[in-house]
């Protein structure tokens, strides 16, 4: 049985003829983060939901830098990536969203993510081969270990750290070795001590490999979407040992969108294709969350309803990150 739910739409605060794309709702569920493209005002704003009034560009960029973007597990800050100019590398930037705030910084980076206290973003550098921790209150950068991946911006490096912060998933492809790898930084609870070891790896260059960690991080979720051989998979690595448990397999190409586990365990939420598409389209997909333990699915929209990126707010509250709103799944009772 479907889980009972209320589905609210939250659209970026902006006039209905504004360029708008990337609206990430905050951890609070009250604020909204968004891209505007339109040339005289583009850049990332911030504003209350249901209110265009309040809001604000904290952050000024040419129309379509922008390329991903999501907020500080606090709220406080929205970390993002800033597209390269001809000839250049991309970039890493974060802004604080007080009053009177705006960018902070910005470092050399191609993807980043969070650290769940909010005082760190992972950085994944390719140019500089590396993995890194960069502190946001100051000029302090760690390296956390090498990475060696050929810059395919269609298949960026990802990044997924433990929800109490001491691992970190990140993944690498090498076109020449017709490879991707997944590799685990983690950190000694003891001496402090950083390591960094190669997980597993997959066969092809051409895949997108998205990590995503259990709710204790115990077990560390891989969705693998191959476009070259048109096949999706969800295979899960219990405590990192072994080859892994495969959950799901599709002959299609699912959208290349990380999954979330809920805080129970229980599902997984991820977006299916439902069929194959054609040449001027992609087939239609759907928000579904799979059942992990009868590998069974609950749809919670219909085909190409809705689009973007997954992630649990609290035990009931589904956000997904999407183009012009985002979208909120409060379930009556914890999924």
């Amino acid at each position: 049985m479907t889980p009972r739910f209320e589905h609210r739409t939250l659209p970026a605060p902006a006039p209905a003829d504004a360029s708008i794309r990337l609206t990430r709702v905050s951890p609070s569920g009250r604020r909204v983060a968004f891209v505007r493209d339109d040339y005289v005002v583009s850049g990332i704003w911030v504003g209350d939901v249901g209110d265009p009034l309040a809001a604000r560009r904290i952050v000024a960029l040419s129309p379509h830098r922008v390329e991903s973007l999501a907020f500080a597990p606090d709220g406080a800050h929205v970390s993002y990536r800033v597209g390269p100019l001809l000839g250049g590398n991309p970039t890493i930037g974060w802004a604080s969203l007080a009053e009177g705030g705006g960018e902070v910084r910005r470092v050399l980076g191609a993807s980043c993510a969070w650290t769940p206290g909010s005082k760190a973003i992972i950085v994944a550098d390719p140019a500089r081969r590396g993995i890194f921790r960069q502190a946001l209150d100051g000029d302090v950068e760690r390296v956390l270990g090498e990475l060696h991946d050929d810059m395919d911006p269609a298949f960026p490096s990802r990044i997924a750290v433990s929800p109490d912060g001491t691992r970190i998933a990140y993944t690498a492809g090498r076109i020449a070795d017709d490879v991707s790898e997944v590799w685990i930084a983690a950190r000694d609870g003891e001496t402090g001590a950083i390591t960094s070891e190669l997980l597993t790896e997959v066969p092809g260059a051409s895949v997108h490999i998205l990590p995503f960690w259990s709710p204790k991080g115990a077990s560390l979720g891989l969705f693998c979407v191959h476009e070259e051989q048109d096949k999706s998979a969800i295979i899960v690595l219990p405590k990192l040992e072994g080859e892994g448990e495969v959950l799901y397999e599709s002959s299609l190409v699912d959208p290349a969108v990380t999954p979330a586990w809920t805080p129970s365990g229980r599902y997984i939420a991820f977006f299916r294709r439902e069929k194959a598409g054609d040449e001027q389209s992609d087939g239609p997909s759907r928000l579904v969350l799979l059942d992990v333990r009868r590998e069974t699915f609950l749809s919670l929209a219909e085909p190409d309803e809705l689009e973007g990126t997954p992630s649990f707010h609290d035990e009931r509250t589904l956000a997904i990150d999407g183009g012009r709103a985002a979208h909120l799944f409060i379930f009556d009772e914890a999924p």
